[in-house]
């Protein structure tokens, strides 16, 4: 026999066990050994003589073999099949293709394509003294959502979407009055000339959102196609746990032409991006999650999943080429920088959700009166073996007047900050700004500060509607 037949025995075996398994099995009902193998392959001699043939002359004729080989030789024999039906075909192996498919499966029904209709009220000549006529138009935009509560039995659902999916700037009532969702798969007969669906879309209304978070907050109501569906909620994971080189999915309606799925990793776990606001005129800061996931126009207020299938962030962004003007006034695009898409956080914007439905559609945050800083910035291996980064914050000052005057004090270290069974450890000075969100009136938050080297529980009690702020 010759060194490849003997190759084909020997490397079937070393497969096997690198993946973890003891023995060989070539066949499901009738197991043959290594040994009849290849007598069917050609060999000629008892299985002594054949155990001797694989050693060689020096005992090494196999030891640079791979199983590659092997397959390009099966392949120049005749075989069709890829490298991995091979596996799968002469080996007992449970060979991984590192697939998410059924996981995946389940997020897809939790993201729908969102259709927006406006109308668009313009005014046509006049001039400087008036008069002129009105031409009415609709106007309409396509983005993503995701569904965070729902109860099918009833055809009732919570979706969030991003708030400049669902708001024109120039149209008449700024938020849409005609907002359509479908659910992956489902026929969509929206008309953009109409702003309408009265046949497939699920009609959907506007609860209430805020533009500096970019959440919008839709509700369905007794949804027939939504009793009939496939639609499930999402599973809410933990972004403040993210790290950098986690692998994610991006779900959303890109181009409006339907659901679709892109692969990438998290690059960054926490940034700030700052974007014009969905009303065309005020520069917003959001907090963001960069990924390289492919995220499009239309992907907007869709899901960004991690591999487990938890939804960790709302896509709402994507990097574009900056237009800058040179020293003589020309215009230039800057440096492009590819892959660079965003998320919002899914831990802010469940809080911002949950304030939302308490103060009837708006945000109202609470503050402390204080500014905080990081002091102290390092990264770490933590427990589960992720690049972590842990800051150290710091107040830098306390307003007259304010919830916390009296209270906390400057240099004070912030260790946790808790309200309730929500209690938080602060390694990021973002989780102290984000928490906010979760105080109501009345409500007492409790703090364990680092003062002067020696640990102080406090409590700051928000009993005055001053301490509180109605986001825009």
């Amino acid at each position: 026999m010759n060194r490849i037949a003997k190759a084909f025995i020997a490397a079937s075996c070393a497969v096997v066990t690198a993946f973890g398994f003891a023995a060989c099995d070539f066949g499901i009902n009738s197991p043959k050994s290594a040994y009849q193998v290849a007598v069917e392959n050609g060999f000629t001699g008892t299985e002594q003589e054949w155990l001797n043939s694989l050693k060689g002359s020096n005992g090494s004729d196999g030891s640079d073999l791979d199983i590659e080989e092997v397959y390009n030789v099966a392949v120049s024999n005749g075989y069709g099949g890829t490298f991995l039906e091979f596996l799968k075909e002469y080996l007992s192996v449970n060979v991984s293709e590192n697939n998410n498919t059924d996981t995946i499966a389940h997020n897809m029904m939790s993201v729908v394509s969102v259709y927006c209709g406006f109308t668009v009220t313009t005014k046509i000549g006049g001039g400087f003294f008036g008069g002129g006529t009105t031409q009415t138009s609709i106007v309409s935009s396509a983005g993503s959502g995701v569904i965070v509560g729902l109860n099918k039995e009833a055809g009732n659902a919570y979706v969030v979407t991003n708030y400049h999916v669902v708001y024109d700037a120039d149209s008449d009532t700024g938020i849409s009055e005609s907002i359509y969702l479908y659910l992956y798969g489902d026929m969509n007969t929206f008309d953009t000339s109409l702003g309408k669906d009265e046949e497939n879309g699920i009609r959907a209304t506007y609860v209430g959102g805020a533009m500096n978070y970019d959440i919008a907050l839709l509700e369905v109501s007794g949804s027939s196609i939504l009793m009939e569906s496939e639609a499930e909620v999402a599973e809410i994971g933990d972004s403040d746990s993210l790290s950098a080189g986690e692998k994610v999915y991006a779900i959303g309606n890109p181009e409006g032409e339907g659901i679709s799925v892109t692969e990438g990793i998290v690059s960054v776990d926490s940034e700030y991006l700052t974007l014009l606001g969905a009303d065309d005129e005020t520069d917003v800061t959001f907090r963001v999650i960069r990924t390289d996931a492919a995220i499009n126009s239309g992907n907007s207020g869709g899901g960004l999943f991690d591999a487990q299938g938890r939804l960790i962030g709302i896509t709402n962004a994507k990097r574009i080429d900056q237009i800058k003007k040179d020293e003589f006034g020309n215009y230039y695009v800057s440096d492009s920088v590819d892959n660079f898409g965003y998320a919002l956080p899914i831990t802010q914007v469940g809080y911002a959700v949950n304030n939302i439905l308490d103060n009837s559609g708006t945000v109202k945050k609470a503050a402390f009166g204080i500014t905080v800083e990081t002091t102290d910035s390092k990264a770490k291996i933590n427990a589960d073996g992720k690049a972590v980064i842990e800051e150290e914050v710091t107040v830098a000052s306390v307003d007259s007047g304010s919830a916390a005057e009296g209270i906390l004090q400057e240099g004070d270290i912030l260790r946790t900050i808790s309200l309730g069974e929500n209690s938080v450890d602060i390694t990021r000075r973002y989780q102290v700004i984000d928490f906010m969100l979760t105080v109501r009136q009345g409500d007492s938050v409790v703090l364990t500060v680092e003062r002067d080297g020696k640990q102080k529980v406090l409590s700051v009690t928000f009993d005055n509607t001053s301490y509180f702020q109605t986001v825009a």
